[in-house]
């Protein structure tokens, strides 16, 4: 029962987060580099169907291949805390 409560309440946070943390994202990027990023009807739909990935997948396509995977994963650590609790642990553990 304990599972069926942290999906519940992650699954929301999930979406929500990567939603929040991409449009913040796409807010500031310049003209030139938002053309590369998704138009509405794609950023929904993969939002929606990779949840957190596609952050990943965000900042490669609007920051590039040199600076877009770092801030890409440090964003979705922010967005997977369970992820990064779990890292943290079985690093530090």
């Amino acid at each position: 029962m304990n599972e069926l409560l942290v999906l519940a309440l992650l699954l929301p946070y999930y979406y929500l987060a990567t939603w929040w943390i991409v449009r913040r994202d796409m807010r500031r990027l310049p003209p030139e580099k938002l053309a590369r990023c998704w138009n509405a009807a794609s950023f929904g739909a993969a939002v929606l169907a990779f949840g957190p990935l596609c952050i990943l997948v965000h900042f490669i396509k609007g920051h590039g291949w040199v600076r877009g995977p770092l801030l890409g994963l440090g964003w979705s650590l922010v967005a997977m805390p369970d992820l990064t609790l779990a890292i943290a642990v079985s690093a530090f553990g």
